[in-house]
């Protein structure tokens, strides 16, 4: 049985079981390989065997498109991280004593050690949607029948404080540097070559979204249902015509989250759910032009890019349920971005795990 006692003038919620996290999130394999990043709005689309482009005629926002390799198969979540999951963690982590802020008031989770920064907005409530996690007065809980829904309000620190926990758990070591938040340790990156949890980089995420068994195909899943870009084009209008999405994802309904995995038409080609809608996933890299790309060429490809030194926003990736202009369900799609520190309504997450 838990109990309260006084430390250092206040209250500490003292747990009697040993701290665990009961709920694993569902993984799947990515295999490695070469694919073909990014899109270009330049006119027809011929398979790349070589860049498309038009003179005088700049490349768009998520272009200009070039060649990556992910040198290693690694995992990602089927699933968005759940209420029920992030839960878990966050009783695991209060046992454990990582946590502080505001959070018996129901305000705010702040991790303790670090460079302490909001985790999860306990009290938001934008859009008429409050977050679904509360503190009970001895742990958090969720609030009933929405354990499946995908964790909202919880900003890029929050979700990188998730792997952290999730993998020391598990036992590894943790990716991320809660001094400054970087995945770097002693000048040495531990993006690779160190098994843990992280959240995935914009290729990573990219890669699992749009992967095909012909991923050099330049024409290939612009959603991650549907592997022709022009039926896409054609049956949403460019993702106008909402109705083309009701089979598909909880893209711009406007109704708030569902339980992962709700829209069984909607998987990606290797089992990945909701890619496309429900909630939009914060991104390990910062938000840049595709400049730290080498550029494109047919003998040679970038292997495992990501930008973790430079920048301002980290990235979103995969659109979700509320209606606003920069909400897009492309796989390709590069400019959804926000401050790290930002949580809202329709923001989530899935993890990346990389393998021993």
């Amino acid at each position: 049985m838990a109990s309260w006692s006084a430390a250092g003038g206040g209250a500490e919620w003292q747990p009697a079981e040993k701290p665990a996290i009961a709920r694993e999130p569902a993984m799947v394999t990515v295999p490695k390989g070469t694919f073909v990043m990014g899109f270009d709005e330049l006119g027809a689309y011929p398979d790349q065997t070589a860049p498309y482009t038009v003179s005088g005629i700049v490349s768009g926002p998520s272009g200009p498109v070039r060649k990556v390799t992910l040198t290693s198969d690694y995992q990602i979540g089927k699933y968005e991280i759940t209420n029920g999951e992030y839960c878990d963690m966050l009783n695991y982590a209060l046992a454990k004593g990582y946590l502080t802020g505001d959070y018996r008031s129901n305000i705010t989770v702040t991790n303790k050690e670090g460079n302490r920064q909001e985790l999860l907005n306990l009290d938001a409530d934008y859009e008429g949607k409050r977050c679904e996690i509360y503190f009970n007065g001895t742990r958090f809980a969720v609030k009933a029948g929405l354990e499946r829904r995908p964790v909202v309000y919880v900003s890029w620190y929050g979700a990188a404080f998730y792997c952290n926990m999730l993998g020391e758990w598990k036992g590894y070591a943790g990716l991320y540097n809660l001094a400054d938040w970087s995945c770097t340790f002693n000048g040495t990156a531990r993006f690779y070559g160190v098994p843990g949890y992280r959240l995935p980089t914009e290729a990573e995420w990219e890669h699992a979204a749009r992967y095909d068994t012909n991923n050099m195909k330049y024409d290939r899943r612009p959603v991650p249902w549907e592997s022709s870009l022009a039926v896409f084009r054609k049956e949403s209008n460019f993702s106008t015509n909402l109705a083309y999405f009701k089979p598909y994802a909880n893209y711009k309904t406007n109704a708030g989250t569902v339980d992962v995995g709700s829209y069984e038409q909607g998987k990606s080609y290797l089992g990945i759910y909701d890619l496309a809608g429900n909630v939009s996933e914060w991104a390990q890299d910062y938000y840049s032009p595709y400049t730290y790309f080498a550029p494109y060429t047919t003998a040679s490809a970038m292997n495992n890019p990501v930008n973790d030194t430079s920048g301002v926003y980290r990235q979103r990736r995969g659109g979700g349920w509320l209606v606003y202009a920069n909400n897009l369900p492309s796989t390709f799609y590069h400019t959804d971005t926000n401050y790290p520190y930002t949580n809202y309504c329709d923001f989530g997450f899935r993890i990346v795990r990389i393998l021993p």
